[in-house]
C-alpha cells in the first residue's frame, strides 16, 4: 500500500504544480523594447542603428553605484530635440583634438561610415536605474567611430578604483575608451591600443 500512496501523492503533486498560476516572469530584457525606449527618451529623430551586433551596453559609468546604460543609434538631426527630451549633445572624439562645439563637428559624420551612428548614453536614477522614466542624465555622442562597442574598465587616477568605460573599436584600427570624467563632469574619447 506504501507504494499506492507513493505514486498517489506524486499525480496529485503534479496536477498541483499545473494548476499552479505561473510566477511573475522577470523583467523583459532591454533589448526587448529599446526602439520604444529611444524614442521616450530621445525622441522621434532617433532609431536603432539596424543590424548592430551590440546595440546596448549597461555598467555605471559615472561612478554613483546606479547602472547606467549606452545605446547605439542613428540620427540625421540630433540637435532640435535636445531641449524637449533633456539631452545634452556632445562630441568628445573632437573635443580630444580641440574642436568641443558639437555644432560645428556634426556635419563630419556624413563623410565618416564609422561615424554615421551615435552613443546615447543614459545616467540610471532609483531603483529602475537606466530605465527610469526619469534618468538622471543623458547624453547624444556624436562623432565618436567605432564599429563595436562593449564596456571596459580603466585606471584614471592611482589613488582611485579603476572606471567603467565604453571601449570603442575601430575595426583593424584601434580601441578607444570614452568615459566620465567626474571631476569636469563631461564625456572623454581617449585613445588606446592599435590592432595589429
Amino acid at each position: 500500500m506504501k507504494p499506492a500512496v507513493c505514486v498517489l501523492f506524486f499525480v496529485a503533486s503534479l496536477i498541483f504544480a499545473q494548476t499552479q498560476p505561473a510566477s511573475p516572469a522577470a523583467p523583459a530584457p532591454a533589448g526587448m523594447d529599446l526602439a520604444t525606449l529611444v524614442k521616450q527618451q530621445f525622441g522621434p529623430t532617433f532609431a536603432l542603428q539596424p543590424k548592430f551586433p551590440t546595440p546596448i551596453i549597461t555598467a555605471d559609468f559615472d561612478g554613483d553605484g546606479v547602472e547606467d546604460a549606452a545605446i547605439v543609434a542613428v540620427s540625421q538631426e540630433p540637435f532640435p530635440d535636445s531641449f524637449q527630451f533633456k539631452y545634452t549633445v556632445v562630441d568628445p572624439y573632437n573635443s580630444y583634438f580641440g574642436m568641443s562645439n558639437p555644432n560645428m563637428s556634426a556635419s563630419f559624420s556624413t563623410v565618416d561610415p564609422t561615424r554615421n551612428h551615435d552613443l546615447l548614453v543614459i545616467l540610471g536614477s532609483g531603483p529602475d536605474a537606466w530605465r527610469s522614466a526619469v534618468p538622471k542624465a543623458k547624453w547624444v555622442m556624436i562623432n565618436v567611430p567605432f564599429d563595436e562597442i562593449s564596456v571596459g574598465r580603466m585606471l584614471v587616477r592611482k589613488d582611485r578604483q579603476p572606471i567603467f568605460v565604453i571601449k570603442a573599436k575601430e575595426a583593424e584600427l584601434m580601441t578607444a575608451s570614452v568615459y566620465w570624467d567626474a571631476k569636469k563632469k563631461r564625456w572623454r574619447w581617449q585613445p588606446g591600443d592599435t590592432l595589429q
